[in-house]
């Protein structure tokens, strides 16, 4: 990138917001952020992107010329993301604002954001000279909300320590939905936001992940994405709520992708299932999505392979890449592919070893 750290410029701002079912939550957020809009000198529109579900907000939101409501056809928070990012771009169109000094941060509906949030995004973007930006997001209970129970809160962040070695020996910081920025022509170059799909008991379904998705396709087209320390999100735990043995064993993220209920049935805790038999499935789960996946799609590592897993499962890595289906150019059709493939009873089974091994334990 030709900009220095003092050089690059924002024309323009547009945190991008999709929401299904949210209600209060979202009318709470899109508040704070034309609060704190009103009292900058910048050029900043929040952008609320319906989940497909047309007329889902109720009539609590704010009155703003700051403010767009736009409506997906198709459905799922990928789409959503998409269709707000177009509508951000129509606008700047309107009022000459130049697309290559223009931003998109995007956030998930249920997140409590900090009072100068989009003070100290517009400060990151101008002085970083990555293409992409990651900033953290932490759970924690909003106004009404059940709190996640802390031994769940432990667990999940033992597990999740994982992906932070993945990500420094791949070289990629993991996206999340709840809190990045990227620039419009970056995210143009790459096709936008997509929605993921898998096939679930013979039929498409739409599956979450849009976020870890679009940073993956980054790093392959060779952006560099660069972690921020602040602002910090505190997103709701209300997902993982509603079934901690699911977050934990990572069901939750491969079932179909559906709005969480707040009544819905609550898997209960403690669980039934052993903890050895959660654990082992959630970090094979990770290897799979964010050591295997990346090392497929031809991501290089920054660090040797064989050191870090031994050369034996280190060998079988390199004959799981070899087999693995090819990429037909179609990314959606491309995923939806890797996916069932790496979670092949023998694929997933040496995700498992590889979690093992790296725990410290001997892979047989």
């Amino acid at each position: 990138m030709s900009e220095s750290l003092s050089m690059r410029e924002i024309d323009a701002l547009g945190v991008v917001i999709p929401s299904r079912r949210d209600g209060v939550r979202v009318q709470r957020l899109i508040t704070r952020l034309l609060e704190e809009a009103a009292r900058l000198p910048h050029r900043i529109l929040v952008v609320l992107a319906d989940d497909g579900e047309n007329g889902t907000f109720g009539d609590g939101l704010p009155e703003s010329d700051r403010l767009l409501v736009t409506h997906s056809q198709a459905v799922g928070p990928g789409a959503a993301r998409a269709r707000g990012t177009q509508c951000f771009g129509d606008y700047l169109s309107t009022v000459a604002a130049r697309t290559a000094h223009s931003w998109i941060v995007n956030l998930d509906a249920d997140v409590e954001i900090p009072a100068d949030f989009l003070a100290t995004w517009w400060q990151a973007i101008t002085s970083s000279t990555a293409e992409i930006l990651s900033a953290p997001a932490h759970f924690g209970a909003g106004p009404g909300e059940t709190p996640l129970r802390e031994e769940v809160d432990a667990l999940g962040s033992w597990l999740w320590s994982d992906t932070f070695l993945y990500e420094r020996f791949l070289g990629i910081v993991n996206l999340g939905g709840s809190n990045h920025a990227i620039s419009l022509e970056r995210c143009a170059s790459l096709g936008g936001y997509l929605q993921p799909t898998a096939i679930i008991d013979g039929e498409r379904a739409l599956v979450a992940g849009d976020d870890w998705d679009f940073g993956l396709r980054a790093r392959i087209a060779g952006y560099v994405i660069a972690p921020t320390p602040a602002p910090i999100v505190i997103a709701s735990p209300r997902r993982i709520v509603a079934d901690p043995v699911g977050f934990l064993a990572g069901r939750s993220y491969e079932g179909t992708f559906a709005p969480v209920s707040e009544h819905g049935p609550k898997n209960l805790w403690p669980p039934t299932e052993p903890w050895n038999e959660i654990a082992a499935r959630g970090r094979a789960r990770i290897v799979a999505h964010f050591l295997l996946k990346p090392l497929i799609v031809g991501i290089e590592p920054t660090g040797t392979l064989e050191w870090l897993i031994g050369d034996t499962l280190s060998r079988q890595v390199q004959e799981v890449i070899h087999r693995a289906p090819p990429n037909g150019g179609e990314w959606n059709e491309y995923r939806t592919e890797l996916i069932a493939y790496l979670f092949t009873e023998e694929i997933f089974a040496l995700c498992g070893r590889i979690a093992q091994y790296l725990a410290g334990s001997v892979a047989p």
